[in-house]
Formats: structure tokens, sequence, C-alpha cells
């Protein structure tokens, strides 16, 4: 992983749980991101916002069972995912457009770390940076 390239992504609950647990693989937004960010990482944010109208969908398109509000952690980031690329159409159940951000190695940190989200990608505090780096590496069983 590489310090400078990682950046912060903010989604509204329950969407940052289903990329770090139930295998969300595209992240849909209207705009593409810079291309220098293809093949990096994003820390993937809890923001504060729920939506209870995407869990009950979550919950009836893939049957999983999706934590209520209260359950899910908020104002943290909960997971670390690569931005494998970027697609206009996709085969992905998640696909919904216009513009697909497709994600792969995802890892759930073990412990969420608390922080500040914003609107867009993001420079996370190199605090933050390192506690994320060191949940990664915990996650994966490597050290920091």
């Amino acid at each position: 992983m590489s310090t400078e390239r990682i950046r912060g992504l903010t989604l509204i609950r329950p969407w940052a749980w289903a990329i770090a647990c139930a295998g969300k693989d595209v992240e849909n937004r209207t705009w593409e991101p810079p291309r220098a960010m293809v093949g990096g990482w994003l820390a993937i944010h809890a923001g504060k916002k729920w939506d209870q109208d995407a869990a009950d969908s979550i919950a009836d398109t893939f049957g999983v069972q999706v934590p209520g509000e209260s359950e899910q952690p908020s104002g943290v980031i909960i997971a670390v995912a690569r931005l494998a690329g970027v697609v206009r159409d996709s085969e992905s159940p998640w696909f919904g457009g216009p513009v697909g951000w497709t994600l792969d190695q995802v890892v759930q940190l073990p412990t969420p770390v608390a922080c500040r989200g914003a609107q867009g990608l993001w420079t996370l505090p190199e605090p933050i940076l390192e506690r994320v780096h060191a949940g990664w590496a915990a996650a994966r069983g490597a050290r920091p």
C-alpha cells in the first residue's frame, strides 16, 4: 500500500458496510476518480447518515442480514479497498451507474478508526493513516 496514494471515501451507511462485509464490488458515483487513483487504495469511511431504504434493498436483493443503524458505527473508517477500475457498465449486481468504481482486495479493519469524513476523495490525516495502516496489517496478519 502506498501511503501517498490512499484516499478516504465517505459513504452513507449501510453502503460502507456492504463493501466491508457483504461483497459490494462496485461503488456507484456520478463522477470518475482521477486516473492516477486507479490501482490505488481507498479508506472506506462510514458516514453519519443512514439510509433505511438502502438497507432494506440490500437485504431483499442479496438475501443478507443487514445490521441496523445502531449496530453500524458511524464517523469511522471500517475497511480498505483497492480501486481496481472504472466502468460505465457491469455485470455486477451492485452496479447502478452511471459510473462504477470497481473495488477489490477489500480488507475489513479489526477495529474501526474514528475519523471525520468529507465529500469526494479526501486525504487522511497522518495519525489516522498510521492507525489505518496498523489495522490493515493486523487484519492481514502482517506487521504494520
